[in-house]
């Protein structure tokens, strides 16, 4: 993909670092949430956004190509659908953003990491230029609405350092159910995948318990997603 200029690399640093949206950014941009194991590729990617009228969009763009018989057996949650997606069809969430002018929000650096090194050319560069960084807007809400709370670093592998976004889904009053909650989704993603090549990709021959945690881990990413996007603009309205 070639090296980054200093520019560039400056950019890159200023969106992961971000510290204040306005409401209207926060309202309008696009949520992206990665699902997957932790030794393998991505498997899924969450995507929502409103739009100015107010009406929802939320996709599933399931990415990994052992996991598209999901996509013909369970094409939705009540949410939104799944579908099957490559990489390089991700370009069509770049010219979303820039069409129009909709920040892209993840929660940490790995979405714009995953991008920037699996979507090639300009694409990828764009991406890991472009994508904002969730976290230091949280923490930076978060001082100054909740200066009495300190985040202690987890013993639970799953959490990401002290600033994981169930605890910030918490501070705003967004409820999770507990299925939903995190730290089994990539347990569900991997049975999922397993059960599938053992029944050579034929849905169908899935059991009961198999399509569950699909859908579990589905809505996990829902809730991922929209658990985000309330945070934001909690964020984004004490900042007005």
């Amino acid at each position: 993909m070639g090296l980054k200029s200093p520019k560039k690399v400056r950019m890159q640093t200023l969106m992961h670092k971000k510290k204040l949206l306005t409401l209207h950014e926060a309202r309008r941009a696009i949520y992206v949430d990665f699902e997957g194991t932790a030794v393998d590729p991505p498997s899924l990617l969450g995507v929502l956004w409103f739009s100015d009228s107010g009406e929802r969009f939320f996709k599933q763009l399931i990415l990994e190509e052992a996991l598209w018989p999901m996509v013909v057996g369970k094409p939705r949650t009540e949410y939104g659908p799944c579908v099957k997606e490559t990489w390089e069809g991700l370009e069509g969430l770049r010219r979303l953003s820039q069409e129009e002018n909709r920040l892209i929000i993840a929660w940490s650096t790995h979405e714009s990491s995953e991008l920037a090194q699996r979507v090639d050319g300009l694409d990828g560069e764009w991406f890991s230029e472009n994508v904002v960084n969730a976290i230091p807007i949280a923490k930076f809400w978060k001082k100054k609405a909740f200066p009495e709370v300190v985040f202690k670093k987890s013993t639970e592998r799953w959490k990401m350092g002290k600033n994981s976004l169930d605890r910030f889904m918490d501070l705003v009053g967004y409820l999770v159910p507990k299925s939903f909650g995190p730290g089994n989704s990539a347990s569900r993603i991997r049975a999922v995948r397993e059960m599938l090549l053992k029944k050579g990709g034929d849905y169908s021959l899935l059991t009961p318990t198999a399509k569950g945690k699909w859908t579990k881990a589905l809505l996990h990413n829902w809730h991922d997603c929209n658990g985000m996007r309330e945070v934001m603009i909690r964020c984004a309205e004490k900042g007005e």
